[in-house]
Protein backbone atom coordinates (compact mmCIF):
# COMPACT_ATOMS: atom_id res chain seq x y z
CA UNK A 1 0.00 0.00 0.00
CA UNK A 2 1.33 3.62 -0.95
CA UNK A 3 0.16 7.16 -0.72
CA UNK A 4 -0.72 8.73 -3.86
CA UNK A 5 0.09 12.14 -4.34
CA UNK A 6 -0.65 13.77 -7.70
CA UNK A 7 0.85 17.58 -8.20
CA UNK A 8 -1.63 19.44 -11.10
CA UNK A 9 0.20 22.28 -12.12
CA UNK A 10 -2.38 24.09 -14.02
CA UNK A 11 -1.14 27.42 -12.86
CA UNK A 12 2.57 26.77 -14.36
CA UNK A 13 2.33 29.14 -17.36
CA UNK A 14 -0.11 31.68 -15.48
CA UNK A 15 3.30 32.18 -12.91
CA UNK A 16 5.78 32.01 -15.92
CA UNK A 17 3.82 35.20 -17.40
CA UNK A 18 4.33 37.50 -13.90
CA UNK A 19 6.13 40.24 -14.07
CA UNK A 20 8.62 41.04 -11.24
CA UNK A 21 8.02 44.28 -9.38
CA UNK A 22 11.28 46.42 -8.76
CA UNK A 23 12.41 48.10 -5.28
CA UNK A 24 12.25 52.21 -6.55
CA UNK A 25 15.08 53.73 -5.21
CA UNK A 26 16.12 56.92 -5.84
CA UNK A 27 20.01 58.63 -5.20
CA UNK A 28 20.23 62.17 -4.01
CA UNK A 29 22.94 64.70 -4.01
CA UNK A 30 21.78 66.35 -1.21
CA UNK A 31 18.90 67.58 1.42
CA UNK A 32 17.51 70.52 3.19
CA UNK A 33 19.27 71.85 6.14
CA UNK A 34 15.98 71.46 8.13
CA UNK A 35 15.46 67.95 7.16
CA UNK A 36 19.24 66.56 8.28
CA UNK A 37 18.43 68.74 11.49
CA UNK A 38 15.07 66.03 12.15
CA UNK A 39 16.79 62.90 10.91
CA UNK A 40 20.12 63.15 12.82
CA UNK A 41 17.87 63.82 16.16
CA UNK A 42 16.08 60.27 15.95
CA UNK A 43 17.84 56.87 16.26
CA UNK A 44 18.82 54.99 13.22
CA UNK A 45 18.07 51.73 12.86
CA UNK A 46 20.59 50.26 9.91
CA UNK A 47 19.92 46.52 11.26
CA UNK A 48 16.06 45.83 11.06
CA UNK A 49 15.51 43.24 13.18
CA UNK A 50 11.94 41.78 13.79
CA UNK A 51 10.41 38.10 13.30
CA UNK A 52 8.88 38.00 9.95
CA UNK A 53 11.37 40.26 8.44
CA UNK A 54 12.85 39.13 5.50
CA UNK A 55 15.11 40.21 2.00
CA UNK A 56 15.55 38.40 -1.26
CA UNK A 57 18.49 39.01 -3.63
CA UNK A 58 18.40 37.38 -7.54
CA UNK A 59 21.29 35.73 -9.03
CA UNK A 60 20.87 35.82 -12.76
CA UNK A 61 23.60 34.37 -14.11
CA UNK A 62 24.28 31.11 -12.80
CA UNK A 63 22.78 27.82 -14.87
CA UNK A 64 19.93 27.50 -13.15
CA UNK A 65 19.40 31.31 -11.35
CA UNK A 66 17.86 31.59 -7.64
CA UNK A 67 17.14 33.77 -4.93
CA UNK A 68 19.54 33.88 -1.71
CA UNK A 69 17.08 35.09 0.97
CA UNK A 70 17.38 35.99 4.42
CA UNK A 71 14.88 35.83 7.07
CA UNK A 72 14.42 36.58 10.81
CA UNK A 73 12.45 33.39 11.84
CA UNK A 74 12.22 34.04 15.70
CA UNK A 75 14.37 35.72 18.69
CA UNK A 76 15.26 34.72 22.22
CA UNK A 77 16.24 35.78 25.46
CA UNK A 78 19.45 34.84 25.97
CA UNK A 79 22.62 35.87 28.70
CA UNK A 80 19.70 38.18 29.36
CA UNK A 81 19.27 40.04 26.28
CA UNK A 82 17.15 39.57 23.45
CA UNK A 83 18.90 38.44 19.92
CA UNK A 84 17.10 37.58 16.51
CA UNK A 85 18.01 34.34 14.91
CA UNK A 86 18.40 35.22 11.47
CA UNK A 87 18.69 32.30 8.33
CA UNK A 88 20.23 32.84 4.79
CA UNK A 89 19.09 30.43 2.34
CA UNK A 90 19.00 30.28 -1.56
CA UNK A 91 16.99 27.99 -3.35
CA UNK A 92 19.92 25.76 -5.05
CA UNK A 93 19.33 23.88 -2.96
CA UNK A 94 16.97 24.87 -0.31
CA UNK A 95 18.30 22.93 2.22
CA UNK A 96 21.84 24.64 2.22
CA UNK A 97 21.33 27.65 5.45
CA UNK A 98 23.50 29.31 7.70
CA UNK A 99 22.03 30.54 10.66
CA UNK A 100 23.77 33.54 13.10
CA UNK A 101 22.03 35.43 16.55
CA UNK A 102 22.09 39.21 16.41
CA UNK A 103 20.69 42.09 18.43
CA UNK A 104 21.45 45.64 18.30
CA UNK A 105 22.67 47.28 20.86
CA UNK A 106 20.55 51.08 20.90
CA UNK A 107 23.07 52.80 23.13
CA UNK A 108 26.39 52.37 20.73
CA UNK A 109 24.56 51.94 17.66
CA UNK A 110 26.85 47.96 17.16
CA UNK A 111 25.43 44.84 15.93
CA UNK A 112 26.21 41.85 17.60
CA UNK A 113 26.27 38.19 16.71
CA UNK A 114 26.11 35.24 19.72
CA UNK A 115 29.53 32.97 19.19
CA UNK A 116 27.24 30.06 19.28
CA UNK A 117 30.13 28.14 16.66
CA UNK A 118 33.44 29.90 18.93
CA UNK A 119 34.38 31.81 15.23
CA UNK A 120 37.37 33.06 17.35
CA UNK A 121 38.60 29.77 18.59
CA UNK A 122 38.55 31.02 22.41
CA UNK A 123 36.53 28.36 23.71
CA UNK A 124 33.39 30.61 25.06
CA UNK A 125 30.47 30.10 23.11
CA UNK A 126 28.26 32.20 24.76
CA UNK A 127 29.81 35.62 24.09
CA UNK A 128 28.72 37.79 21.44
CA UNK A 129 31.05 39.53 18.85
CA UNK A 130 30.62 42.76 16.82
CA UNK A 131 29.02 42.77 13.45
CA UNK A 132 28.38 46.01 12.31
CA UNK A 133 29.25 49.83 13.34
CA UNK A 134 27.42 51.58 10.73
CA UNK A 135 27.55 55.23 12.36
CA UNK A 136 31.26 55.66 11.91
CA UNK A 137 32.51 58.27 10.24
CA UNK A 138 33.98 58.18 6.29
CA UNK A 139 37.42 55.85 5.79
CA UNK A 140 37.29 54.98 8.76
CA UNK A 141 37.74 51.02 9.80
CA UNK A 142 36.04 49.00 12.37
CA UNK A 143 36.43 45.59 13.44
CA UNK A 144 33.42 42.50 12.45
CA UNK A 145 32.93 38.83 12.90
CA UNK A 146 30.29 39.44 10.17
CA UNK A 147 29.41 36.11 8.23
CA UNK A 148 31.66 33.72 9.89
CA UNK A 149 29.59 31.80 10.05
CA UNK A 150 28.90 31.34 5.99
CA UNK A 151 32.72 30.34 5.11
CA UNK A 152 32.83 26.65 3.89
CA UNK A 153 36.45 26.31 5.06
CA UNK A 154 36.40 26.10 9.13
CA UNK A 155 40.26 26.63 9.33
CA UNK A 156 40.09 29.78 6.95
CA UNK A 157 40.74 32.77 8.89
CA UNK A 158 38.12 34.31 6.91
CA UNK A 159 36.22 32.60 10.12
CA UNK A 160 37.53 34.93 12.16
CA UNK A 161 38.23 38.58 13.00
CA UNK A 162 37.75 41.01 9.96
CA UNK A 163 38.40 44.65 9.08
CA UNK A 164 35.55 46.66 7.68
CA UNK A 165 36.70 50.38 5.70
CA UNK A 166 33.48 52.85 5.85
CA UNK A 167 33.70 54.19 1.92
CA UNK A 168 30.69 56.39 1.00
CA UNK A 169 27.93 57.72 2.33
CA UNK A 170 24.58 59.23 0.60
CA UNK A 171 20.83 60.21 0.79
CA UNK A 172 18.45 58.23 -0.94
CA UNK A 173 14.85 57.88 -1.75
CA UNK A 174 13.50 54.21 -1.38
CA UNK A 175 10.22 53.47 -1.80
CA UNK A 176 8.86 57.17 -0.82
CA UNK A 177 11.61 57.22 2.19
CA UNK A 178 14.45 59.68 2.46
CA UNK A 179 17.12 57.91 4.35
CA UNK A 180 21.03 57.48 4.65
CA UNK A 181 22.66 55.03 2.56
CA UNK A 182 26.29 53.60 3.62
CA UNK A 183 28.70 51.53 1.90
CA UNK A 184 31.31 49.38 3.15
CA UNK A 185 33.72 47.12 2.57
CA UNK A 186 35.24 44.27 3.62
CA UNK A 187 38.54 43.72 2.57
CA UNK A 188 39.81 40.04 3.58
CA UNK A 189 36.76 38.62 1.76
CA UNK A 190 36.97 40.93 -1.33
CA UNK A 191 32.70 42.21 0.07
CA UNK A 192 31.26 45.42 -0.52
CA UNK A 193 27.66 46.12 1.45
CA UNK A 194 25.12 48.83 0.20
CA UNK A 195 23.56 49.38 3.50
CA UNK A 196 20.55 51.63 4.02
CA UNK A 197 18.82 52.81 7.36
CA UNK A 198 15.68 51.10 8.27
CA UNK A 199 15.92 48.56 4.83
CA UNK A 200 19.03 46.96 5.72
CA UNK A 201 21.71 45.46 3.52
CA UNK A 202 20.07 46.90 -0.46
CA UNK A 203 22.90 45.39 -2.24
CA UNK A 204 26.15 43.51 -2.39
CA UNK A 205 29.21 42.32 -4.12
CA UNK A 206 31.83 39.57 -4.08
CA UNK A 207 34.42 41.75 -6.60
CA UNK A 208 31.41 41.87 -9.30
CA UNK A 209 28.69 41.55 -10.42
CA UNK A 210 26.66 43.61 -7.87
CA UNK A 211 23.27 41.33 -6.34
CA UNK A 212 20.75 43.43 -5.27
CA UNK A 213 17.25 43.00 -3.12
CA UNK A 214 14.80 42.23 -5.63
CA UNK A 215 11.87 42.12 -2.11
CA UNK A 216 11.77 42.25 1.16
CA UNK A 217 9.37 42.48 4.34
CA UNK A 218 10.41 44.48 6.69
CA UNK A 219 8.35 46.07 10.16
CA UNK A 220 5.09 44.37 8.35
CA UNK A 221 5.91 46.64 5.15
CA UNK A 222 6.44 45.05 1.21
CA UNK A 223 9.13 46.43 -1.02
CA UNK A 224 9.33 44.65 -4.26
CA UNK A 225 8.27 41.34 -5.01
CA UNK A 226 8.63 38.12 -2.60
CA UNK A 227 8.84 34.71 -4.49
CA UNK A 228 9.59 31.46 -3.26
CA UNK A 229 9.76 31.85 0.31
CA UNK A 230 10.29 28.37 1.34
CA UNK A 231 8.93 27.91 4.60
CA UNK A 232 9.44 24.47 4.73
CA UNK A 233 12.97 25.26 5.90
CA UNK A 234 12.83 25.17 9.32
CA UNK A 235 14.97 24.18 12.81
CA UNK A 236 14.04 20.45 11.17
CA UNK A 237 15.56 18.74 7.92
CA UNK A 238 12.55 17.71 6.65
CA UNK A 239 8.59 19.51 6.30
CA UNK A 240 5.65 17.76 7.67
CA UNK A 241 3.78 18.30 5.09
CA UNK A 242 3.45 17.71 1.60
CA UNK A 243 4.63 21.52 -0.19
CA UNK A 244 4.88 22.77 -3.87
CA UNK A 245 6.97 25.65 -4.79
CA UNK A 246 6.64 28.53 -7.43
CA UNK A 247 9.13 27.10 -10.03
CA UNK A 248 12.24 29.57 -10.58
CA UNK A 249 13.06 30.78 -12.71
CA UNK A 250 9.97 33.17 -13.05
CA UNK A 251 9.92 34.64 -16.29
CA UNK A 252 11.80 31.68 -17.68
CA UNK A 253 13.06 30.30 -20.87
CA UNK A 254 13.55 28.13 -21.88
CA UNK A 255 14.11 26.17 -18.65
CA UNK A 256 12.91 26.66 -15.22
CA UNK A 257 12.74 24.38 -11.91
CA UNK A 258 10.23 22.99 -9.75
CA UNK A 259 10.47 22.08 -6.31
CA UNK A 260 8.73 20.11 -4.10
CA UNK A 261 8.63 18.34 -0.77
CA UNK A 262 6.89 14.76 0.68
CA UNK A 263 6.91 14.13 4.33
CA UNK A 264 6.79 10.57 3.98
CA UNK A 265 7.91 7.77 1.51
CA UNK A 266 5.26 7.41 -1.48
CA UNK A 267 4.64 7.43 -4.80
CA UNK A 268 4.50 11.05 -6.45
CA UNK A 269 3.36 11.86 -9.65
CA UNK A 270 4.77 15.54 -10.73
CA UNK A 271 2.52 16.87 -14.01
CA UNK A 272 2.59 20.29 -15.79
CA UNK A 273 -0.73 21.59 -17.30
CA UNK A 274 -1.54 24.85 -19.58
CA UNK A 275 -3.91 27.19 -18.51
CA UNK A 276 -6.63 25.34 -20.32
CA UNK A 277 -6.04 21.93 -18.65
CA UNK A 278 -4.68 20.17 -21.27
CA UNK A 279 -1.42 18.29 -19.92
CA UNK A 280 1.93 19.05 -21.14
CA UNK A 281 4.21 16.44 -19.48
CA UNK A 282 4.75 14.10 -16.73
CA UNK A 283 8.07 15.07 -15.17
CA UNK A 284 8.42 12.54 -11.80
CA UNK A 285 6.52 8.93 -12.25
CA UNK A 286 8.47 6.89 -9.22
CA UNK A 287 8.52 6.21 -5.20
CA UNK A 288 10.84 8.77 -3.38
CA UNK A 289 11.77 9.11 0.04
CA UNK A 290 11.25 11.65 2.23
CA UNK A 291 12.72 14.84 1.59
CA UNK A 292 13.17 17.65 -0.77
CA UNK A 293 13.33 17.33 -4.78
CA UNK A 294 14.03 19.23 -7.58
CA UNK A 295 12.73 18.85 -11.50
CA UNK A 296 13.78 20.81 -14.46
CA UNK A 297 10.68 21.39 -16.83
CA UNK A 298 11.90 22.74 -20.54
CA UNK A 299 9.45 24.27 -22.51
CA UNK A 300 8.54 22.96 -26.09
CA UNK A 301 8.22 19.22 -23.72
CA UNK A 302 5.04 17.49 -24.12
CA UNK A 303 3.19 14.64 -22.81
CA UNK A 304 5.18 12.11 -24.82
CA UNK A 305 8.28 13.19 -24.77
Amino acid sequence: MFVRQTINMVSLLFFAAICTAQIHIEYLNDVPAEFKERYYSKKRNYNPLQVGDMWQYYFSDYTYPFHLTTKIVKDSTINGKQYFKKMYYDTDPPSRNFISWERNDTTSGVSFMLDFEDVNENGDYSEELPLDSLENPFWSRYTTYKYSFAHPNPASFFKGEKSVLVKDTCWVVIEGDTVIRRYFEIGELFWGEEIIETFGIFSFNLESPSRYCTGAIINGREYGTIVSDMEEITDTPLADKFSLGLNYPNPFNPTTRIEYSIPKEGHVILKVYDSLGKEITTLVNERKLPGTYRSDFEAGQTAHG
